[in-house]
């Protein structure tokens, strides 16, 4: 019997920038915003154009088909606040920012002091999405910044695709629904990396044709449709251990365990 041999082709094995010893650089980031079992499920856009459904409002979810959510970044990583599944709920990094302002206001960041350390929360937000992959209809969620460009720059994608289900025409009628069950349309990102830019830029439209969720489902294998849950049941909370070894990565442990040993718990 002859092996069925395949080969690939040059440019799918060729990389002029190593050579047969170099071992991939992995990546020490820490994202962990998402519980372990949803991280794997990030919508990633290559390059080129990606379509994808937007998942409505689960009803057992307290939010709508987007959440919005406050997470703290430091340099290799970033979690989400613990506000976002409990009211009125502190962080340590809170902590941090109230001991810091009344014993070394001169070390937090401002605008007139951007070298200084930054404890506060950025806006992003998570939404399911479903599309398909290597010819499989999968779950996917989505997580990006809700920049809404307010102190200037570039809103955030998340932000951008809000905007999208909020467009409306010249009569002001909403231009597509990308949201109702059955009525939906899909959406479209398509992701360019213009030479010499330091960051992709995205471009946004919407489909014409309804894609029923109901359809969508019947071709998603059970794994996947399981996965669908209420957006918070996907976000991850820190405990106050994990938050306080964060910490360490922004200011430097001895001033972290002299905030410690001052916070009330």
């Amino acid at each position: 019997m002859t092996n069925n041999i395949e080969f690939s082709s040059p440019d799918e094995n060729n990389n002029n920038e190593t050579t047969p010893w170099t071992k991939p650089r992995e990546s020490n980031y820490q994202d962990q915003v998402l519980k372990p079992e949803y991280a794997a499920r990030r919508l990633k856009f290559p390059v080129g154009q990606t379509w994808f459904r937007i998942v409505p409002a689960i009803k057992q979810s307290i939010h709508s088909w987007m959440m919005c959510i406050h997470v703290l970044n430091y340099e290799g990583g970033r979690f989400a606040h613990p506000k976002n599944l409990r009211k009125n709920a502190k962080s340590m990094w809170d902590h941090a920012y109230a001991w810091s302002r009344d014993y070394h206001p001169e070390s937090l960041y401002s605008k007139a002091n951007k070298a200084g350390v930054r404890l506060l929360t950025d806006p992003m937000s998570v939404f399911w999405a479903v599309l398909e992959e290597e010819g499989q209809t999968v779950a996917r969620l989505f997580l990006g910044s809700g920049y809404d460009a307010s102190r200037g720059g570039t809103p955030g994608l998340g932000y951008q695709i809000w905007q999208l289900t909020k467009d409306r025409d010249e009569n002001g009628q909403l231009v597509g629904d990308p949201l109702h069950p059955e009525k939906g349309v899909l959406v479209c990102v398509e992701k360019t990396q213009p030479k010499g830019a330091k960051y992709p830029a995205y471009s946004l439209r919407m489909g014409r044709n309804p894609t029923p969720m109901s359809s969508l489902l019947a071709k998603m294998a059970p794994e996947e449709v399981n996965a669908l849950c209420p957006l918070e049941s996907a976000v991850r909370e820190l405990t106050q251990e994990e938050e306080w070894q964060c910490l360490k990565r922004v200011i430097a442990p001895d001033i972290v365990a002299k905030i410690r040993s001052d916070v009330q718990l």
